[in-house]
């Protein structure tokens, strides 16, 4: 029996080595010894280990009685080899054949379909770069003339900003363009690294228009304008940031075409690169140099930008491309000059009749578009939006964005938070409110002007009289701000000193109290509260008294009312209210008449129970509902414009009258009107 534990033993030992990662020889000598030892020289017991080995190796691992780790090899350190000077007598893999034609240096680059050498010519000393399709395609006829057709159509091709071909064949099987070597970086690579300003850029993008206006002079459209096919040579942008003109080539045109075709494939896809795809492209439809155009478009965005303007797996990016439009590039990166970001927008056209012309984006290209126009229409939307960037906005009536400033940062006009609503004083301020936890040194309303300078900031975090929990709307006074305290439900009145000089309010059932309240307003003469706890407007005197309350039952028959969500005033100072539950804007003379109903629709994606904040102007209602990133347009005879898209969720909207604007008109004798 001790002999039959012996070999139990001996032989679940082994296995567990054998599982280890021991040799089989070494230990089947090993059991073989211990097994003799085991058994004191008894030789059937010793031809029985082989098996008993096997056994444990079989059992052990289900049993689940013991887990291991395979012992994995030693790892070395990885030691980069020294560069070896270029030897011309050695063959690279892959160009077998041209030994004979050049010296063959080392291997630069490997793109999706082809493999690029440095290589010297034997023939006239010229240094190239050898262009050498991957063996996988070369079994391809289609893919081998398409491949001879690049060099045939850049060996027509004679301007600066092109690569240029010297020749081109094929040594047996391998078959090959010789171009002229150049030393730079891929756009692609630059924007990654945020290495351009916006000059360079502009100017990068000037000289690959100027090559686009050359090749489709030609009849030739390049159908692939992507970064990594513009290269920047080395020591070509300078330290002034303008680049040298002649240090841009526009690169790889081995899917270039002629006017005449449509869709073509290679290898069973489609020919371009998803992201930098136009429309019609996209859409296997015939396309032309506007094509090219749509792609440039693409790539300029990238840059100014730094992501493209859609991204996600290959489908998502086509039916982005067919059916959407991005944020202006301006949405993105606020110092991108409203100028370009137009440009680059109307370059994105779905339409290809809508886009310009190279010419045209050259003369922008080439004009002074770094100039401001500055701010020349009578009166602008103010927005709060929540964003990391540009968080305080001005946009025209008819929506394009003419400022931006603030955001979520560190630095000076930055804040921790985005806005919690906006504001305009009558001297042209705007007003922004935030909720921040802190002490006595955090100010949660804060003053900018219209460059974007902060000029004031009061209310610190507390519960004291001109401190504040959580402001969530303000009211500007001919002589201070009002500020409602939407945790503590109550109204705290400055002076334009920023100085607190009365709080009124507090929790209740109404009369001057409130049960979660969530917009403030004020006309001349009263003050108007969004009473949403109770379903009420209260309007309050100056001073905080009480006067009279609007509310809405749901029918005659029920006591019930109605959920109000929003709050606004006519330029008459007529008020606005939002009702909820038909989703309609009530507008009401003091005494309580309603005078007008307006529907309010609601865009897909929108959440009707959200707050509305409404400004007119002219005959216009803007309306939006916060966290969506539309503003609707509604005339007030009740027909419906398109709404304006503001691409980041809105906090606040109000009206910000150009003072400088009126004060001009006023000197030189002229009139401003609003303009809807």
């Amino acid at each position: 029996m001790s002999y039959l534990i012996a070999l139990l033993l001996v032989g679940i030992t082994t296995a567990l080595l054998l599982r280890a990662g021991l040799n089989w020889a070494v230990l089947l000598l090993l059991a073989l010894v211990l097994g003799g030892v085991a058994v004191l020289g008894a030789v059937p017991w010793v031809l029985a280990v082989p098996l008993l080995l096997g056994l444990g190796a079989m059992w052990l691992p289900r049993s689940g009685w013991v887990s291991y780790r395979p012992r994995r090899p030693r790892s070395r350190p990885n030691r980069k080899p020294a560069k070896a000077k270029a030897d011309p007598r050695v063959s690279l893999s892959g160009v077998a054949g041209l030994e004979a034609l050049y010296e063959i240096q080392e291997k630069v680059g490997i793109g999706g379909m082809a493999t690029v050498y440095k290589a010297r010519s034997k023939r006239d000393g010229r240094l190239v770069a050898l262009k050498i399709p991957q063996e996988k395609y070369v079994g391809d006829p289609r893919f081998v003339r398409r491949f001879h057709r690049e060099a045939e159509l850049l060996a027509r091709l004679d301007h600066p900003n092109i690569v240029k071909v010297y020749d081109h064949g094929n040594q047996g099987d391998t078959h090959y363009i010789a171009m002229e070597f150049l030393e730079g970086e891929g756009l692609d690579r630059l924007i990654e690294g945020r290495r351009l300003g916006i000059r360079s850029l502009v100017e990068v993008m000037i000289r690959v228009a100027e090559a686009l206006q050359h090749i489709h002079a030609q009849g030739i459209i390049h159908r692939d304008i992507k970064p990594g096919n513009i290269m920047v040579l080395r020591n070509a942008v300078r330290e002034d940031g303008s680049v040298d003109p002649r240090g841009v080539r526009l690169m790889d045109f081995g899917i270039a075409a002629g006017k005449v075709l449509t869709r073509l494939t290679i290898t069973g896809a489609r020919i371009g690169t998803p992201v930098y795809m136009s429309p019609e492209q996209a859409k296997g439809q015939r396309i032309d140099h506007r094509s090219d155009i749509y792609s440039l478009g693409v790539v300029f965005y990238e840059a100014l930008c730094g992501q493209p303007p859609f991204q996600g797996a290959y489908e998502a990016v086509i039916h982005q491309q067919i059916t959407q439009m991005p944020p202006p590039p301006k949405q993105l990166n606020p110092e991108v000059p409203q100028v370009l970001s137009d440009l680059v927008y109307r370059m994105l056209e779905k339409d290809p009749e809508k886009r310009p012309g190279l010419e045209a984006v050259l003369d922008v290209l080439r004009g002074n578009w770094q100039e401001d126009p500055g701010l020349v229409a009578p009166v602008y939307l103010a927005l709060a939006v929540e964003t990391k960037k540009g968080t305080l906005r001005l946009m025209d009536p008819s929506g394009t964005l003419v400022r931006m400033w603030s955001g979520v940062g560190s630095g000076r006009g930055m804040f921790s938070s985005p806005p919690l609503s906006v504001a305009v004083d009558s001297e042209g301020g705007f007003w922004i409110s935030l909720f921040e936890y802190g002490g006595g040194a955090t100010r949660l309303l804060h003053r900018f002007d219209v460059e974007g300078e902060v000029t004031q900031s009061i209310g610190p975090y507390g519960m004291k009289l001109g401190e504040l929990l959580y402001p969530i709307s303000l009211a500007p006074l001919p002589d201070g701000l009002l500020v409602l305290d939407g945790e503590a439900c109550t109204i705290t009145r400055f002076d334009r000193e920023g100085k607190p000089v009365a709080r009124f309010g507090g929790v209740g059932q109404g009369r001057g109290t409130f049960e979660s309240p969530r917009a403030i307003l004020a006309s001349s003469s009263y003050i108007f509260v969004l009473d949403y706890g109770n379903r009420q407007v209260q309007r309050l005197s100056l001073d905080g008294r009480y006067v009279s309350r609007y509310a809405f039952r749901k029918s005659r028959e029920s006591q019930e009312l109605r959920v109000l969500g929003g709050l606004g005033l006519t330029p008459d100072e007529q008020l606005l209210i939002y009702d909820a539950d038909s989703q309609k804007v009530r507008q009401l003379s003091l005494e309580g008449e309603v005078l007008l109903s307006l529907p309010l629709p609601v865009a897909e994606g929108e959440d009707p129970a959200s707050q509305v904040e409404m400004v007119v102007l002219g005959d216009v209602l803007y309306a939006i509902r916060r966290g969506s990133s539309k503003i609707h347009r509604v005339r007030m005879d009740g027909q419906s414009l398109p709404s304006l898209e503001v691409y980041a969720p809105l906090r606040g909207i109000a009206l910000w009258h150009n003072v400088l604007l009126t004060e001009r008109s006023a000197r030189t004798g002229l009139s401003a009107q609003p303009s809807s």
